[in-house]
This record gives structure tokens, sequence and C-alpha cells, in this order.
């Protein structure tokens, strides 16, 4: 089973108060307190949707589970049984996000919005929920209010950027399912500055 948690989807955000100071810089070496998490880079749509078919499957096969977590308890027996298939599936399919948030991370990120955080919630996490942090245009940002509020997700702001959240990790995949059905609309927009020079700030970063 996919576990749900206590948590109603409220849409709390604040369109005139999104940062949107960010660089090529700032994206490519973290500009948040969350350091752990990984600058994406500027993933495809295709990407993006491989990603999203993958943990469609395993969250297929984590409802058939009968333990509390079926997504936790596939990769522990992964773990057990290929922990290299393990360490590529998490490496290359979810780009070292959970599953159920990974395929939301890279379809916001193929539609320009940079996320900063990502966490599927449950056992050893450290969010109360699913939840991915991203900073959003205004043109997105508005376009994305509409993605969330039929995916059943919500979204808080603090400080100019958002925590996007579900009840569950079906509903943070059901809205990448939503972004990616709407890349059109999103590919019609100019892209935010931070996209212009990131693919060269993070070549530089990789040769040192």
């Amino acid at each position: 089973m996919i576990p749900e948690f206590d948590v109603t989807a409220e849409i709390d955000c604040d369109l005139d108060t999104l940062r949107t100071d960010l660089t090529a810089e700032d994206v490519a070496d973290g500009f948040t307190e969350h350091h752990e998490y990984e600058c994406m880079g500027l993933p495809s749509w295709d990407e993006a949707s491989e990603c999203a078919a993958e943990e469609a499957s395993l969250l297929s096969d984590a409802e058939k589970s009968d333990a509390p977590d079926g997504v936790t308890a596939f990769l522990d027996e992964l773990i057990e049984t290929d922990d290299v298939g393990h360490a590529e599936l998490m490496a290359y399919t979810f780009n070292h996000n959970d599953p159920g948030v990974a395929g939301l991370s890279m379809a916001l990120n193929a539609a320009r919005i940079v996320t900063f955080y990502s966490c599927s919630a449950g056992r050893n996490h450290h969010a109360d929920y699913p939840m991915v942090g991203s900073v959003p245009d205004r043109a997105r940002a508005e376009l994305l209010l509409g993605l969330l509020r039929k995916s059943g997700c919500g979204v808080g702001q603090t400080y100019g950027r958002w925590y996007i959240y579900g009840p569950s990790i079906r509903h943070t995949h059901a809205l990448a399912n939503a972004i990616i059905s709407s890349r059109e609309a999103f590919d019609a927009l100019p892209p935010p500055p931070w996209t212009t020079d990131l693919k060269e700030v993070l070549e530089e970063r990789d040769e040192f």
C-alpha cells in the first residue's frame, strides 16, 4: 500500500513576492539551507517522462504490497537482491530524489521551475508529508496553480519559495504527470534568467 498523511492540501502563496533574483550560479551551488539537495540541471521533457513512467511502475507495485509503505518495502528488497540495480535506479532514474517525488522534481525542472528540496515522507525521512521545494517565476506559477488544484496538491510559500505538497505520493505523482501533459504551455513562456548560463556553470563546477 501507499501511505496517506494527515494533511489538507491548501493554496497559500503570494505571486507578488516570489523570488526572482536567482542566477545560474545560485542554482548550481544551492541557494537554501537544504544543502544536501543537488542541482538537477536542465532535464528534457523526455527525461521527465521516462522518470515519471518508472515511478508509475514502482507505485503500481507498491499499491499491491501488503506492507504499510509499499515503496520502502520494494526498495529494501531491491537493496538485498540487487544493490547495484538499486543504486542505478536511485542515481540515474530518480536523480537521488525519493520515488513519489522524483517525477515531480524532474517535471518541474523540465518546465524550468528550479527545485531545491524533495522528500517523500515516511520512515527515516524528515518531511511530515510528501513535499518538493521550488521557485517558479510568476507566469509558471500561474500555470502551476491550476495543476495543483486538479491533482489534489497544495502549496505554501516561504521567503518567495514554494513548498509543494500532497497527502500522498499518489498526488505528487499525479502533479508530475499534469505538468508533463502541459509541456507546450510551459515551453511557450520565456525561460527564466537563471537558465541562460546554467549548463556552462555546471560544466565549470565539474572541472574542479
